[in-house]
């Protein structure tokens, strides 16, 4: 749609500034081109911290820096010379009830500041200008993310200060979100977008509910990354077992669970003949997840030197085509092994992954289940779920397939429905 010849300009907000995390990658490789596609005289401004590395993976976008944005987030925003008349207290209620006087502030404050006022006035004004304003793929409106979450809603509330324009998130993955100062300003802004598209249903459809998002602007569409994932499927489940694990203190797992990991695959490693294939999702420094994978595997480096160059989906997708079940503490990891049509295992420790994990398995149906690694019998759980799994993978292959097309295809729906929220605009 070429909206009356028109450029259109588009800002995506994404879940990842730097390209570290793949399955983040993924979601805005698949927000932009299709927006590309369906918007085809338009401009995708794509927040960034390297511009560089977005350009090489992103060919749809144009860098905007995030400098601005963060500028823009920062908490006092009050003039050395306004200080004695402009309470503490108000730059917040100012943020939430006038955000567009923020930037006004910050302009005063930066007056002496050319660089910091120019990276500001860029964020504005790409805000300003855009006819639509999209979130792209995360699980990041939640308590495991806190301060994340409050700069993502504030910068939804000035974005939802330009009247009539449609505002829009999508490949969500929402909660749990139990802080109070969360759950308040995301019942203030979330109502307003036009439109949120989930990634699953079962946390994040009675959440939106209680925060009064109305239902005809909540869909389903799964997570974006599937349509490159399943793109790429091969005809063949391959002969190894995916290994995939995330210490974090979001994840709440910690290397006192790895012994006894170790043990369970490498037992069932041995006795299906089925070597371990390292999958890693994140190599965000601190909770990169090699590290923890480097505690999963045997002592042999073949496999974990050859994990250590899959950088992009596609270096990814293609190491899990070479299994045939994964088992996985990264949610993408499960995301991209499904849309394969291969079976997956999560191990989940906290309540946000229990959320992703049982939330996948919600939406596929079969061939995604979940292990809470605090359970007493997790170890005995794990061997189960994986030696059954392992024997029914070609059986159940078609309905995992047929369940990753019905999303793609409600997906692409949202997509038009976005398309269509731009041409309504004129």
């Amino acid at each position: 749609m070429r909206f009356n010849h028109r450029p259109i300009q588009i800002l995506v907000e994404p879940s990842d500034y730097v390209l570290r995390n793949i399955g983040d990658m993924a979601m805005l490789y698949a927000a932009t081109e299709r927006l590309a596609r369906l918007c085809d005289n338009s401009t995708i401004n794509v927040l960034t911290d390297d511009p560089d590395a977005l350009r090489r993976f992103c060919p749809f976008a144009t860098p905007l820096s995030a400098e601005g944005r963060a500028l823009w987030l920062k908490p006092d925003f009050r003039p050395a010379k306004l200080k004695r008349f402009v309470p503490k207290h108000w730059p917040d209620r100012i943020r939430r009830h006038a955000p567009r006087l923020v930037s006004l502030f910050w302009r005063l404050k930066f007056r002496h500041m050319p660089d910091a006022r120019a990276a500001l006035l860029r964020f504005t004004d790409a805000v300003d200008r855009a006819d639509l304003v999209l979130v792209s793929g995360m699980g990041g409106i939640t308590d495991a993310f806190p301060e994340y979450a409050l700069s993502v809603l504030e910068a939804l509330n000035l974005a939802l200060a330009r009247k009539g324009r449609p505002v829009v998130m999508v490949g969500q993955g929402m909660g749990p979100l139990a802080n109070a100062e969360l759950r308040a300003r995301a019942s203030a802004i979330l109502p307003r977008l036009h439109l949120i598209a989930l990634r699953e249903t079962r946390a994040g459809l009675p959440l939106l509910a209680e925060l009064g998002v109305s239902k005809d602007r909540i869909c389903a569409t799964g997570d974006d990354a599937i349509e490159m994932a399943h793109e790429m499927r091969v005809d063949e489940l391959g002969t190894g077992i995916g290994v995939n694990l995330r210490l974090s203190s979001y994840s709440g797992v910690s290397a006192d669970i790895l012994e006894g990991l170790r043990h369970v695959l490498g037992a069932t490693s041995d006795s299906l003949e089925a070597p371990l294939i390292a999958v890693p999702v994140s190599w965000v420094p601190r909770e990169a997840d090699i590290d923890a994978i480097r505690g999963l595997m045997p002592t042999d480096e073949t496999e974990l030197n050859r994990a250590l160059a899959i950088r992009t989906p596609i270096d990814l997708i293609r190491q899990i085509q070479r299994c045939r079940v994964v088992v996985t503490g990264s949610y993408h990891a499960g995301v991209f092994a499904l849309a394969n049509g291969i079976p997956t295992i999560g191990l989940a420790r906290s309540d946000y992954y229990v959320d992703k994990f049982l939330g996948l398995a919600d939406m596929f149906g079969t061939g995604c289940e979940m292990v809470a690694l605090d359970h007493p019998n997790s170890a005995e759980k794990l061997r189960s779920a994986l030696r059954r799994l392992w024997e029914e993978a070609p059986a159940i292959r078609p309905a995992i397939l047929a369940k990753a097309e019905a999303q793609i295809a409600a997906g692409h729906t949202a997509y038009r429905r976005i398309r269509d929220a731009i041409g309504d605009q004129g």
